[in-house]
């Protein structure tokens, strides 16, 4: 069950609750300027980081939004229902259940009512690199982990999960052993069967891949991995 506490003008949720010091120090950390991220495929801003107490290093990642509306009003939101950072908080909850490798989620938070703003604060994957970027480092290494990455990606597939933005920059390797999914914001699960979501990964996967330039190799093995995944239906 989440527990939802207040800090100020700020609402807190995580599983295990956070004590008055560990809300000062995100509170604090929310107003900060957004960086630029680094990096092929590392997105528009980067995610800040903070020790935080029983939890050691986390992420903190901001919710921007896109378009002509994000222009005007880069960091708030109107409408009502559950905010971005909840939603992805009880993704990435539901995904680890389903034995799918993915950041382990603290809390989100938010503030306002109609006009929103929400963070989503997640365990930090020390020692990983994303995929595009040891592409780049060593494309030799990045070759021999695609098994990893197929192997989690057919677990979305199986549990009928949609990541709406899967790319090489979205997959962080943690050692040589462990490939890790990130970014679930806006996933879904999929009522009504998996019939067409491989296709959907490998032609998002390829569009990625040929945009940054990255080795056709990443593709090949990519659709390869997948197999059957990409023209069954459920």
């Amino acid at each position: 069950m989440t527990v939802i506490q207040r800090h100020g003008p700020y609402c807190f949720g995580s599983d295990r609750g956070l004590d008055r010091v560990q809300m000062e120090l995100l509170a604090n950390s929310f107003n900060l300027p957004a960086q630029q991220a680094t990096g092929v495929l590392g997105g528009r801003t980067q995610p800040m980081s903070l020790e935080i107490d029983r939890y050691g290093p986390v992420l903190i990642k901001a919710y921007f939004r896109g378009g002509i509306a994000g222009r005007l009003n880069l960091k708030t939101y109107l409408g009502p229902g559950p905010c971005r950072g909840q939603a992805e908080f009880e993704m990435l909850k539901k995904v680890r259940s389903l034995d799918i490798n993915a950041p382990e989620p603290v809390a989100f938070a938010l503030r306002g009512h109609m006009l929103k703003q929400t963070w989503l604060m997640t365990r930090m994957l020390t020692d990983s690199i994303t995929l595009s970027q040891l592409c780049s480092d060593n494309p030799q290494a990045a070759r021999q982990v695609m098994a990893l990455v197929t192997a989690q990606v057919r677990k979305l597939i199986k549990n009928r999960i949609l990541h709406v933005d899967l790319h090489p920059g979205n997959i962080l390797i943690k050692g040589s052993q462990d490939a890790y999914i990130i970014d679930f914001d806006k996933a879904v699960v999929k009522k009504q069967g998996c019939s067409g979501l491989g296709r959907r990964y490998a032609s998002r996967w390829r569009r990625a891949v040929k945009k940054h330039r990255l080795p056709s190799f990443i593709d090949d093995t990519f659709r390869s991995g997948l197999g059957d995944d990409l023209e069954k239906a459920s």
